[in-house]
């Protein structure tokens, strides 16, 4: 995970008076094509490749500041404008034509506008004060008031619409989510006390990330849960201030894209790490107007940014790891050693002295080990010897040393309370599935392991097993980003089991990432599980009217009573 040196694309006109310099629109051709609206100048389209070359323009008059833009298919251009002159805001259709340019439709605006964004055949335009959507024509389809004044907008995973507000007198924050059709799915209220020039916003995968001064906290959508809380100036990077020129984009799960004046920042917030860092050039503050976002399924991805500068417009490479443990190690900043003071695990106190050769030497080590230890079982009881924690390590250490695993000793060590963690143990035992299904159920597996290998098991058995064993994790310790989700809720409702599991699946990421078939497959478990509700209920009524009507109607027999038998 790295950043290559900033280099020159486009020289870029001087543009004062704006902190707005440039917005960029994402193409439908491809990441080969750039679409980049300079504030007071023009509306411009580079081809990058073989070399940046510039093939249509539009003009924009110098008193106007650009700060929305969106490509219409190939066609054309929508711009959110604010016109320096009158002071007010409006937005432009501008129609490309072979050699030229005209702008076709205008219409003035309340408020600024923050974003704008195709959906299909859909134009959603984010002002400050609320969100409209118009069809192809520029009609008014849907219009939703915004409670405090936007900030920030996104669309994320299946059109989802996020914004996020800001009110500076109550000191709150509003996020909320809309459909494409402008209805709300989801909102939340927090407080917020910082200034508003002191926070940036950026989404990715179903993490909403906000930055403010020197702290980055991350938020698991749809609820808007608080999940992490980063301080920043303990990975590298200086606090913001209102004149710290800051954007920040994030290009994958976990990783952040920060340019801080003068400096580029490639962060890991999984490990909390600053992995790659870059400066640029003579010093020249920069801001990130665009980057490629990692596709599906490419762990090690090559990717692209676009940085805005004082006198040009730049590129940055960067590549993403795996996002493991192992690939960050002895890449981020290092901190001040702290004294460790260990202290003795009372576990450890040794019983008696003994001579463990004799069993890892023995032909016969499973015999071997269960009679040492008094076992009258192939498993762990109360009533087995006493032996200590080193005593475990060297035997493991042993049978996992072995061409062959005893599968008797090795049953009665995973059941056993001083069993170690085992690096890869679940991995290792995979060749032996009823020694796995054990580890899985009583071994001191970590929950990174378990999550792996229920991504991987194709065993039934021990799939329901190792759902059964997460589901003993608390729920605050639940970590499922490298989960297959939609794999794994599939084979849920393939096989009636676990059904607990997909609820924390969607408090984890969401359904955003899910197939519409899937979510159908769903739906329809949940009817049919109400629909044995409503029948049991139904049921029970019958059942209970019965009961009142026999109570009514049965007549009561005296205490003593004489009845003429017929025979």
């Amino acid at each position: 995970m790295s950043l290559s040196e900033i280099y020159t694309l486009t020289k870029f006109p001087r543009v004062s008076g704006t902190n707005e310099r440039a917005k960029i629109a994402t193409s439908a051709s491809g990441p080969d094509e750039l679409h980049i609206a300079i504030s007071g100048a023009s509306i411009s389209q580079y081809v990058l490749k073989p070399s940046p070359k510039l093939v249509w323009s539009h003009s924009v008059p110098p008193s106007f500041v650009i700060t929305a833009v969106a490509e219409l298919d190939g066609e054309g251009y929508v711009i959110g404008l604010f016109n320096k002159t009158k002071k007010t805001h409006s937005i432009q259709v501008i129609q490309k034509l072979e050699n030229d340019s005209k702008v076709v439709k205008e219409w003035d605006c309340n408020t600024k506008t923050i974003s704008l964004s195709v959906i299909g055949n859909t134009i959603v335009t984010v002002h400050e004060d609320s969100v409209i959507a118009y069809n192809k024509e520029f009609e008014e389809l849907w219009v939703v008031k915004s409670l405090y004044a936007s900030v920030y907008s996104e669309v994320i995973e299946n059109n989802v619409i996020l914004v996020v507000e800001h009110d500076s007198k109550k000191h709150n924050l509003g996020f909320k989510l809309l459909s494409s059709e402008g209805a709300e799915i989801s909102s939340k209220i927090i407080e917020f006390k910082d200034e508003l020039a002191n926070l940036k916003f950026a989404y990715s995968n179903g993490t909403l990330y906000k930055y403010t001064t020197d702290t980055l906290t991350l938020y698991r959508l749809p609820r808007f849960e608080s999940y992490k809380t980063l301080n920043t100036t303990k990975i590298g990077l200086p606090a913001f201030t209102k004149s710290t020129k800051l954007t920040l984009v994030s290009p994958a799960s976990d990783r952040l894209l920060i340019a801080q004046d003068s400096e580029l920042y490639l962060i890991n917030t999984n490990f909390g790490i600053t992995v790659s860092q870059v400066s640029s050039p003579k010093n020249s503050k920069c801001e990130i107007l665009f980057t490629q976002h990692q596709q599906k399924k490419r762990s090690n991805a090559s990717l692209f940014a676009v940085l805005l500068r004082e006198s040009d417009i730049a590129g940055v490479n960067f590549t993403l790891d795996t996002n493991t443990l192992r690939d960050s190690l002895g890449k981020g900043f290092t901190s001040t050693p702290s004294k460790q003071y260990i202290v003795p695990s009372i576990l450890d106190i040794k019983v008696e002295e003994f001579d463990i050769s004799t069993i890892t030497k023995s032909s016969d080590f499973d015999s071997s080990l269960l009679e040492f230890l008094h076992a009258e079982q192939d498993y762990y009881t109360e009533n087995d010897r006493v032996v200590d924690s080193k005593f475990m390590h060297t035997v493991v250490s042993h049978v996992f040393e072995s061409e062959s695993i005893p599968e008797r000793a090795m049953t009665y060590l995973l059941t056993h309370p001083l069993f170690p963690p085992v690096d890869g143990l679940l991995s290792k035992l995979r060749a032996k599935p009823r020694l796995l299904r054990q580890a899985v159920v009583t071994a001191n597996v970590s929950l990174s392991e378990l999550v792996a290998e229920l991504n991987t098991t194709e065993n039934e058995d021990i799939f329901k097993d190792i759902i059964t064993r997460l589901l003993e994790f608390p729920k605050d310790k639940l970590d499922f980003k490298d989960l297959d989700s939609h794999r794994i809720v599939e084979r849920i409702l393939s096989l009636n089991f676990g059904h607990e599991l997909i609820s924390l699946l969607i408090d984890a990421s969401g359904m955003f990432t899910w197939s519409d078939d899937l979510i159908e497959k769903l739906q329809e478990v949940l009817q049919k599980k109400i629909d044995a509700l409503n029948a049991a209920s139904r049921a029970l009524a019958v059942i209970e009217q019965v009961e009142v009507k026999n109570l009514k109607t049965v007549q009561k027999v005296p205490v003593y009573s004489i009845e003429k038998l017929t025979i």
